[in-house]
C-alpha cells in the first residue's frame, strides 16, 4: 500500500498529523505519496506511526531485503 492509498482510508490519519508524529515536514511526506523508495528510516517510523497499516516494507526495498536476509 501507498501512503496515497493508506490516506483515502476512512480510519486514517491525516498527512498533516503524520507528518508531526514522524517528524517530517508535511511536503516530503507529499512527495512520497506514490513512491515504493522511501528512506528506511522514515518507512520505519511511518510503519511504527500507523500501527502497521503502512508496512515498511512495502515503503522501502531496503527494509524488504532486511527483513527476508
Amino acid at each position: 500500500m501507498t501512503l496515497n492509498n493508506y490516506l483515502h482510508l476512512p480510519e486514517s490519519m491525516s498527512l498533516t498529523e503524520l507528518s508531526v508524529i514522524c517528524g517530517v515536514s508535511k511536503g516530503r511526506l507529499s512527495q512520497l505519496r506514490e513512491s515504493t523508495d522511501w528512506p528506511p528510516d522514515l518507512a520505519l517510523r511511518v510503519e511504527e506511526a500507523t500501527s502497521g497499516a503502512l508496512n515498511a516494507s512495502s515503503l522501502s526495498d531496503v527494509i524488504a531485503r532486511a527483513r527476508t536476509a
